[in-house]
């Protein structure tokens, strides 16, 4: 299991994007305080509001399982704290994990990624 050292503290002001739809991922988010919107499409007139999450939420990890862009841009409503796992430090911990449990989250992850 990850220990706090394993994080890094990084903070965004309200509005700014945090992760950006289609570019690839390189870490694993934490929100402490604040709050952000998971949006499809963000900036156009198609855009999707998935949801909106707040501290403890997690988000980030989709790209850091399986090597896919990220399925959807996320912006921070408010000032918002975060904290961040490198893919280095995910991928170690990844490894650790019983391989049963592994191919059981790369299944829903699968499944998760047809549906958005």
């Amino acid at each position: 299991m990850a220990d706090k050292s394993s994080f890094t503290r990084v903070r965004y002001k309200k509005g700014a994007r945090i992760i950006k739809q289609g570019k690839d991922g390189g870490a694993l988010y934490l929100i402490v305080e604040g709050a952000a919107a998971v949006v499809k499409d963000y900036k156009s007139d198609k855009a999707k509001t998935l949801a909106k999450i707040g501290p403890g939420a997690i988000f980030g990890e989709m790209s850091l399982l399986d090597g896919e862009p990220h399925a959807a841009s996320v912006i921070a409503l408010e000032d918002t704290e975060l904290s961040t796992m490198s893919q280095d430090e995910f991928d170690r911990v990844y490894e650790e994990m019983n391989p049963i449990m592994q191919g059981i989250i790369q299944l829903l992850l699968d499944r998760l990624r047809q549906s958005i």
